[in-house]
C-alpha cells in the first residue's frame, strides 16, 4: 500500500496566468505538467519513462501537489505496469498536445487509484487550441516535434543522464534509495516551471508576429483580407492503457471513437492503423475543440485486455463508436471506406452542422477580417499647443513639458527603439498619472488632445502590451518590499468613463472633436492584438466592454455622417473580431443582442451608402455563426423586421457590393 500523489509544474513559470487572456481571450492559469509520487519516488513521462526523488527534477518544488488516494497494489505489479508502458511512451512519441506527460499521468493515476486527474489539467490543450493564438502556434508546436532526434526536441523535463534521474523499470524500486541520494547531493533545484528554450522562443516569435500583423490593417473603408491561420486541432489519437483514464474520455467528451487493436500479432490491424490516424486528425481539425476524441486500445499494453472484455470485443480490428458515454454503435473489420463513411455519419449525428454552413453564403463568407485602424498622425506641434492653451493657468506646465519631451518622441518612434522595457513601463506609469491629472483640470470638450495622443500610442506594439497587462482583470501590482496590490486606474478606463458620462448628459450635442477621437481611439482598441480579447471576450475587462459598447451604440445614430462613420468602423472591428475568433462556430459574446438590435436600427435609417456598407459587413459578420443564432438572433431579427427592410434598403442601394450584401443577410440570415 502507498499514498500516491499528482505533482504540478508550471511550465511558463507564471507567464501563461498573466498573459493568455490578452493573446488568446481565455484565461489559462499554467501550463501543466505533472508527475505520479507513490513509494518515494516521483514517475513522469518526458524523455521515456523517468524516476526521481520526489521534488528533484530541474522542475523544482511543485507548485501544486494533489493527493489522489491510496493504492492497494504492491510495488512489484507496478514496476511491471511501468514496464509494459515503456514502447507506448518513449522519447519519439513525446508531443507537447498530442501525447504528453499529463497522459501518462492520467494511465498511471487510473491504475493505481481507480481516479482521474483534475479536468484542468487534462483539458488544457484543447482550451488552448481552441484559440486563434493557440491555432497559429499549432505548426510550430508540431514543427518542435517532428524532429529525427529526441534529445533535439523541446521536451519539458530532465534527460535520463541527469544525477538523481533514471528510467522507470523493474529495476528502479532497488534503484530507489540510491536515486533519493545522488539527488540529495544536488543544488537546489530551481523555481517550478523551467520554461522549455525552444517553446519560449515559439511563443515570442508568434507574438511578434502577432504584432507585426496590425500593420496590415487599413485606416479607412472595410478591412483587407489576410490569410486565415489553421483551424484548431485537439490531441487526433489518444493512447489509453487504464480503465479509468478510458472511462473519464468517455464522460468528459460527447463523442468517443475507440480503435480496440492488437498491433504486433494481428496485420489487419496494422492495415487499418494508419488509416485511422489519418482520419482522426483530419476530422479532429473540426470536432476537437467541440469534443470529439479518438482513441486507440492497444489490447497488449496495461489494461488494454480488460477494456475489451467489458465492451464484449472478441476480434480485432474493432472500432466502438460512444456518444454521451454510451455505446452508439459497433464496427469490425478493415475496411478503409466503410470506415469513413462510419466516422463522418456519427460526427455528423453527435455535432449537427450549424445552419449557416449548410447556406451558400458567398458575399458574406468573403468578407475580410482584417481590423480597421484610426492610423493617421497628428500635427504634434498643433496638439501639444492646444494642450497649452487649454491648461494655461491649470499648474499642469510638468504634465504638458513631460508629454512634450518624453511622450511625443515616443510616438514618433525616435526613441522607442532605444527605450528598455523597464523604462517603457516607468515613462507609461508618470504618463498615466499626468493624464488623469490633466483631464480633471480640463472640460470634456478640451480633452481631445491628450485623448488623440492616446489613440496614437495604442498602435505602438509595446505600448498596448503594457496596458493590456494593466488592463487584465485582477490585475495587481507587486514590488520587493510589498505584498501584491491593486493597480491605480488606467488612462483607458477613465477616458472611456468620461465619453460615456458626456454622451448620457449631453447626446447629439457631444463636442464633435471630443466625440470623432474617442471613437477613433476604440477603433485602435479593438484594433489592437493585444487588447481585442482583452474588451470583446466573455472574460475580458467588463467595464470597459460596457462602455465600449454603450459608447458605439449611441454613436450609429449621431445626427453627423462622419460620427456615425467612426462609429460603423467599430462596429465592423466587432464583427471582424468574432470572425478571426471562431472555431467551428462563434464564442458566445454578453452584447451580441444589443448590438444587432442598434446596426438594424441604423442600416434602416442610413442614409450613406459607404456607412451603410460598413453596417452590414458588421451585421454579418457579428451574426454568422452564431451559437445564439436559432434561439436569440433570428427571433429577434423577425421581431425587428429585418428581412424586409434590408430586401428595400438593397432595391435603393446603388454599389453592387452593397446590394449583394444586404440582399444576402436578407434572404439567408434573417
Amino acid at each position: 500500500m502507498s499514498k500516491v500523489q499528482l505533482y504540478v509544474y508550471d511550465l511558463s513559470r507564471g507567464l501563461a496566468k498573466q498573459m493568455s487572456l490578452m493573446l488568446t481571450g481565455k484565461q489559462i492559469d499554467g501550463i501543466w505538467h505533472t508527475s505520479v509520487v507513490a513509494w518515494g519516488r516521483e514517475v513522469f513521462y518526458g524523455q521515456g519513462i523517468l524516476t526521481s526523488s520526489p521534488g528533484a527534477t530541474h522542475h523544482g518544488p511543485p507548485l501544486h501537489v494533489i493527493d489522489v488516494g491510496e493504492t492497494h497494489i504492491d510495488e512489484e505489479t507496478f514496476d511491471e505496469y511501468l514496464s509494459s508502458l515503456k514502447e507506448m511512451y518513449t522519447p519519439s512519441k513525446y508531443h507537447l498536445i498530442e501525447f504528453n506527460c499529463n497522459h501518462f499521468t492520467a494511465d498511471v493515476v487510473g491504475f493505481l487509484t481507480g481516479q482521474e486527474i483534475p479536468q484542468w489539467i487534462s483539458g488544457l490543450p484543447a482550451e488552448f487550441l481552441s484559440t486563434p493564438f493557440g491555432q497559429a502556434m499549432r505548426p510550430q508546436i508540431d514543427a518542435m516535434f517532428r524532429q529525427t532526434a529526441p534529445s533535439e526536441r523541446p521536451i519539458p523535463g530532465p534527460s535520463p543522464s541527469q544525477p538523481g534521474i533514471s528510467p522507470a523499470t523493474a529495476s528502479s524500486t532497488a534503484s530507489a534509495s540510491s536515486t533519493a541520494s545522488a539527488s540529495s547531493s544536488q543544488p537546489t533545484p530551481p523555481a517550478s516551471g523551467s520554461a522549455t528554450p525552444a517553446l519560449a522562443s515559439a511563443l515570442l516569435n508568434s507574438v511578434a508576429a502577432r504584432a507585426q500583423a496590425q500593420a496590415h490593417g487599413s485606416s479607412n473603408g472595410l478591412p483587407t483580407p489576410r490569410s486565415t491561420p489553421p483551424n484548431a486541432e485537439t490531441s487526433p489519437l489518444s493512447l489509453v492503457s487504464s480503465v479509468t483514464h478510458f472511462h473519464s474520455i468517455l464522460r468528459d467528451h460527447p463523442a468517443v471513437i475507440v480503435n480496440f487493436t492488437n498491433t504486433p500479432t494481428c496485420p489487419p490491424c496494422r492495415t487499418i492503423k494508419p488509416v485511422y490516424e489519418t482520419i482522426s486528425s483530419m476530422h479532429a481539425a473540426t470536432y476537437g475543440a467541440k469534443g470529439a476524441r479518438f482513441v486507440e486500445v492497444e489490447l497488449s499494453i496495461g489494461e488494454g485486455r480488460e477494456l475489451a472484455q467489458q465492451y464484449g470485443v472478441h476480434a480485432t480490428p474493432t472500432f466502438i463508436f460512444f456518444k454521451n458515454g454510451k455505446k452508439a454503435e459497433e464496427m469490425k473489420g478493415a475496411s478503409k471506406k466503410e470506415l469513413e463513411n462510419r466516422v463522418e455519419t456519427f460526427l455528423e449525428d453527435v455535432f449537427p452542422t450549424h445552419i449557416h454552413r449548410k447556406m451558400f453564403l458567398p458575399t458574406i463568407e468573403k468578407l475580410p477580417f482584417n481590423p480597421i485602424t484610426a492610423s493617421g498622425v497628428p500635427n504634434y506641434t498643433a496638439l501639444i499647443g492646444k494642450l497649452e492653451g487649454f491648461l494655461s493657468g491649470k499648474g499642469r506646465d510638468a504634465d504638458v513639458a513631460f508629454i512634450k519631451e518624453s511622450i511625443v518622441p515616443l510616438l514618433q518612434d525616435q526613441s522607442e527603439v532605444k527605450v528598455t522595457d523597464t523604462e517603457l513601463k516607468e515613462v507609461l506609469e508618470n504618463w498615466i498619472k499626468g493624464t488623469h491629472s490633466i483631464l480633471e483640470n480640463l472640460k470634456a470638450e478640451e480633452t481631445f488632445p491628450i485623448i488623440d495622443l492616446w489613440r496614437v500610442a495604442i498602435l505602438k506594439p509595446r505600448i498596448s502590451a503594457l496596458i493590456a497587462l494593466r488592463l487584465r482583470p485582477n490585475a495587481t501590482s507587486t514590488s520587493s518590499s510589498t505584498t501584491p496590490t491593486p493597480i491605480s486606474p488606467d488612462a483607458i478606463t477613465t477616458i472611456l468613463s468620461l465619453a460615456s458620462n458626456t454622451l448620457t448628459a449631453s447626446g447629439s450635442n457631444t463636442p464633435k472633436p471630443f466625440l470623432l477621437t474617442v471613437l477613433r481611439l476604440i477603433t485602435n482598441l479593438l484594433a489592437s492584438d493585444e487588447l481585442d480579447n482583452l474588451i470583446l471576450s466573455q472574460q475580458g475587462h467588463v467595464e470597459i466592454q460596457e462602455k465600449v459598447v454603450g459608447i458605439l451604440v449611441d454613436s450609429l445614430l449621431h445626427p453627423d455622417q462622419s460620427v456615425r462613420s467612426a462609429a460603423a468602423g467599430i462596429a465592423v472591428n466587432a464583427g471582424a473580431w468574432r470572425q478571426r475568433n471562431k472555431k467551428e462556430e462563434l464564442d458566445d459574446v454578453n452584447w451580441e443582442i444589443e448590438l444587432v438590435s442598434a446596426l438594424v436600427e441604423s442600416i434602416g435609417k442610413e442614409t450613406d451608402e459607404d456607412v451603410s456598407h460598413r453596417l452590414l459587413a458588421a451585421l454579418a459578420m457579428i451574426i454568422y455563426l452564431s451559437p445564439k443564432y436559432e434561439s436569440d438572433t433570428q427571433p429577434l431579427l423577425e421581431v425587428l423586421g429585418a428581412k424586409e427592410m434590408l430586401f428595400g434598403r438593397a432595391r435603393i442601394y446603388k454599389k453592387k457590393e452593397v446590394k449583394k450584401l444586404a440582399e444576402e443577410i436578407a434572404g439567408k440570415l434573417c
